[in-house]
């Protein structure tokens, strides 16, 4: 498990030139050191970095963590789609609106909708965009969870 913030809100937080130049061969080497003890490897990284992907996916990684669906182009249905056979990915139940706004049915249905896009054909790891913040209520929290034990 690694992590950096790659990506914004509505795009990675450089250009796809300078992460390649800098960023990149360090990526690629740290998953190989990995994979050459058959570890496999997950990075987070918060926002939109749809744009990157391919880069991931061609220095090995594993587990794209955590999968945030209010940022740019990180629509899970269409991400497990295009890279679901050469990515796995973990997130995707929505922490910035849902969770936090939304009713328990909402984040019940949000929560189906998860499993709808990617979760029948493996390659996801169901799990929030990030850690539960405090402004969920508690009554969205356990509805999560019990939509967890319905759902999956």
């Amino acid at each position: 498990m690694m992590g950096d913030d790659f990506g914004t809100q509505s795009g990675p937080m450089m250009g796809l030139e300078m992460w390649r130049r800098f960023f990149k061969p360090g990526f690629a080497a740290y998953i190989e050191l990995a994979h050459e003890y058959g570890l496999p490897v997950m990075h987070h990284t918060c926002g939109s970095v749809v744009d990157l992907i391919p880069d991931f996916i061609e220095c090995g990684l594993d587990i794209l963590q955590s999968l945030q669906p209010q940022a740019a182009g990180m629509d899970l249905a269409t991400l497990h789609r295009e890279y679901g056979r050469d990515l796995c990915f973990h997130g995707g139940i929505d922490i910035q609106g849902v969770l936090p706004h939304g009713t328990p049915q909402q984040v019940r249905e949000h929560v189906r909708s998860r499993i709808e896009a990617a979760g029948d054909e493996g390659g996801y790891i169901l799990c929030t965009a990030h850690n539960i913040q405090p402004d969920t209520p508690t009554e969205n929290a356990i509805a999560l969870f019990e939509a967890y034990r319905e759902f999956a």
